[in-house]
C-alpha cells in the first residue's frame, strides 16, 4: 500500500469523515518504521493519540489533532496510519501485547502450592496496570467504534485467551484443551469487563476488583469439581 497521502487528505479532509463515508477503509498500518527516526516519529504519534484518546475521546480528535499535538506535518502521520482507527489498533495491539507478556512471566510460576493467592496476584498485578495507565480503558472503549475495530479487538482478546489457557493448563490440568479455551475466554471477558467498571470514572474502584477475585476464585473451583 502507498505511504503517500490521498487527494482527500491533501485537499484538508478528515480521515475519520473518510473512514465514515467509506467503511471498508483499511485500519491496518500502511507500514512499520525502519530507520530509528521513523521509530521515534511512529511512537510519537501513538502516545500523542493516546493522550488525546484520553483528553476527548475518540470522536474529538482527528488525524490533524494527532499531528499537531505531536508537532509534525501530518503528512507524516499519514505515511503510517489510513486514519485515527487505525492509530486506535495500533495502541490495542500495544496494549495487548504488554498485557500478553504479563501474563506468560506469571505462567512460569503455576502450578502454585497457594494458587487462589497466585490467581490474586495476576489479577492485582493486571489491575494495577488499568488504573494506573487508564488510557487502557479508553483504548479498549475505542475499539467497539466500527465492525472493522471489533472483529480486530476480538482478534485481539482471543491471544489473551491463549496465553490464559496456559495458565489453565498448569493450574487445572485435568480439565480438557477444548474446555480449557472455553473457560479462558469467559476469563478474558469477565475480566475486561469489570476491570472496565473498576476505572469507569477515571478513579479506581478497589473494591470492584475484590469481587473480580471472588468471582474468579469460585469460577475456577466450579470448573474443577466438574472436571
Amino acid at each position: 500500500m502507498s505511504a503517500g497521502v490521498s487527494a482527500g487528505q491533501a485537499c484538508g479532509i478528515d480521515s475519520a469523515t473518510m473512514t465514515m463515508a467509506n467503511p471498508t477503509t483499511s485500519i491496518d498500518l500502511r507500514h512499520l518504521p525502519v530507520r530509528e527516526r521513523g521509530v521515534v516519529r511512529f511512537n510519537l504519534i501513538l502516545q500523542s493519540a493516546r493522550e488525546l484518546l484520553l483528553l476527548r475521546g475518540l470522536e474529538g480528535f482527528s488525524v490533524e489533532d494527532v499531528a499537531e499535538r505531536a508537532e509534525i506535518p501530518v503528512g507524516s502521520v499519514y505515511q503510517y496510519f489510513p486514519n485515527k482507527f487505525a492509530i486506535v489498533v495500533q495502541l490495542s495491539a500495544q496494549d495487548t501485547e504488554s498485557l500478553a507478556a504479563d501474563l506468560a512471566s506469571f505462567t512460569e510460576r503455576f502450578p502454585a502450592p497457594d494458587w487462589q493467592r497466585q490467581t490474586d496476584e495476576v489479577i492485582d498485578h493486571i489491575a494495577e496496570r488499568w488504573a494506573a495507565e487508564p488510557s487502557r480503558s479508553a483504548v479498549s472503549i475505542a475499539m467497539k467504534s466500527t465492525s472493522a475495530t471489533r472483529a480486530r479487538a476480538a482478534e485481539h482478546s482471543q491471544l489473551l485467551t491463549l496465553r490464559v489457557a496456559r495458565l489453565l493448563e498448569a493450574l487445572i490440568p485435568e480439565v480438557g484443551a477444548t474446555r480449557r479455551l472455553v473457560v479462558a475466554d469467559v476469563i478474558v471477558e469477565m475480566c475486561q469487563s469489570l476491570l472496565h467498571f473498576s476505572v469507569h470514572d477515571g478513579r479506581p474502584h478497589p473494591q470492584a476488583v475484590v469481587e473480580l477475585k471472588r468471582m474468579l476464585r469460585a469460577y475456577l473451583r466450579a470448573v474443577a469439581l466438574d472436571s
